[in-house]
């Protein structure tokens, strides 16, 4: 079985932290002879982190790599075994080790403050992945089969952001559906694209206090209270109080309206209830939004989110919360190691380094330089500047 892994190895310092290796679902690995849910599940973590391209090559890495077989005590597995494993796991016990992950690395930034004058922000968002043909559980509309990933993006300060909430979805659901699951009475502001227009829930979260910034479209019926003198040097064009009519009630409230331009002499309107800040800083915070754009594209990049391994319903809600997880393992490497290097950063060196020392990653992790010097200085040449250019002459060479 080859030599013992070291209790300080990369895997095992990752890995411990969510106490998984040895876990035994006692409903669904009753009587299970091989292949316990723990194992199953370090398994296809460890695969969306490498970016395994199919079960097929889960199963040939595990048969290959005796430091693996030590580590989760298996010989090996046929990539069938994995493939039903998938679509049997407790969907809810992936759910609670995401979240208690998420938990553990939101305590280390318990004491962020999010950004200045601004505080912190919730974005608010959802990410579509398309499912093949056969997938009629997730049928959407004649040309589309698909589910979402709704999630929260914190904006801690100004380098921090955490997914620390997501709810999965069929494509049919709204992403206005969503927002109860995302949307809760804290001491963030929340971001919301046109994807999220819903005046009732304008009106619910004013009510409830709730601080938030919603872009609306050009065309939305705002009356105009009060206009605001404009901040001179800014890319503001409007900031006015304006009423708000709920669409078929009697209710009706006050927001904010800011109107700006970006660089591009591109148009946004964004309502929110915070009177507190500037004008600038409410199209700052909608400007952020793009964060949660950057989240989503990292994941489907590097984690390869749109890899199914297995199509069936619970095995999609599945492989989303493993590649949660796998996410949230990097931020959490990152917290351990106090780097200053990205995810992606970060994610490489993993790759590279999983049965290794954990020392031995940190000092691949930041290297320090080898060199004192900073090497012999060139200098420029003496004499005048040249006035004219230099003349070449054309050269053959043939290389028979």
């Amino acid at each position: 079985m080859g030599n013992i892994i070291s209790d300080n190895s990369v895997i095992k310092k990752c890995l411990d932290v969510l106490d998984v290796v040895q876990y035994r679902c006692p409903f669904h690995d009753h009587g299970s002879k091989k292949l316990l849910t723990g194992q199953a599940v370090t398994l296809l973590i460890k695969a969306q982190l490498e970016k395994k391209e199919s079960l097929e090559s889960v199963a040939e890495e595990l048969q290959a790599d005796e430091d693996l077989q030590q580590f989760i005590e298996l010989d090996s597995i046929h990539a069938s075994t994995i493939y039903r494993k998938l679509e049997n796991f407790p969907t809810d016990y992936l759910k609670k080790l995401y979240q208690d992950l998420i938990e553990k690395i939101g305590a280390k930034y318990a004491n962020k403050q999010g950004l200045p004058n601004i505080g912190i922000l919730n974005i608010i968002d959802s990410s579509e992945i398309s499912l093949p043909a056969r997938s009629k559980w997730a049928y959407c509309s004649k040309d589309k089969n698909g589910v979402k990933v709704h999630t929260r993006l914190a904006i801690l300060d100004e380098t921090i952001r955490l997914a620390d909430k997501i709810v999965t979805s069929t494509a049919a659901v709204s992403d206005q559906e969503a927002t109860e699951f995302l949307v809760l009475k804290n001491l963030a502001t929340y971001v919301f694209d046109r994807g999220y227009i819903n005046y009732n829930l304008y009106y619910d979260w004013d009510l409830n206090d709730i601080p938030f910034v919603a872009r609306v479209k050009a065309n939305s019926k705002l009356t105009i209270i009060h206009e605001q003198p404009v901040e001179e040097n800014t890319l503001i064009v409007r900031d006015a109080k304006v009423e708000v009519r709920v669409p078929k009630t009697d209710k009706v409230f006050h927001l904010r309206l800011v109107e700006y331009q970006d660089d591009q002499k591109r148009k946004y309107r964004v309502v929110s209830n915070r009177w507190d800040l500037k004008a600038s800083d409410i199209a700052e915070i909608y400007r952020l939004r793009w964060e949660i754009e950057s989240f989503f594209k990292w994941i489907k990049q590097h984690l390869k989110v749109v890899k199914w391994f297995n199509t069936k319903p619970d095995a999609v809600w599945n492989q989303i919360y493993i590649i949660m997880i796998a996410y949230a393992l990097c931020a959490w490497v990152q917290i351990l190691t106090g780097t200053s290097k990205t995810l992606w950063q970060v994610l490489k060196k993993l790759r590279l380094h999983w049965f290794k020392s954990w020392q031995t990653f940190l000092d691949a992790l930041d290297p320090k330089p080898k060199r004192t010097s900073k090497g012999r200085r060139k200098k420029g040449k003496p004499g005048r500047p040249r006035k004219y250019p230099k003349k070449y002459q054309a050269q053959k060479i043939i290389n028979p």
